[in-house]
């Protein structure tokens, strides 16, 4: 019984570590370009070519931030009517 509360104590406290840190940095570095914005080809070409998963801003919203930006929008719009 002590373990279970002390596993659930431990996760809620992780939990909420990466929901502040979403709400403090909700950008991280794209993955593909490695934030650059841009990355060369496959073919090894001397031009790099704009990245097409961050838009060629080299940072992504992180997947806490999105999911909290979700569940926020539902929430907005389904107001109740009165």
């Amino acid at each position: 019984m002590r373990g279970t509360i002390t596993a659930t104590g431990i996760i809620l406290v992780v939990l909420a570590g990466y929901a502040l840190s979403c709400a403090i940095r909700p950008f991280r570095d794209c993955w593909l370009c490695d934030g650059k914005g841009h990355h060369r080809s496959k073919r090894k070409r001397k031009l790099s070519r704009p990245c097409r998963w961050c838009s060629s801003t080299g940072k992504r919203l992180r997947y806490g931030r999105r999911l909290w930006n979700r569940a926020r929008r539902v929430h907005r719009d389904a107001g109740v009517a009165r």
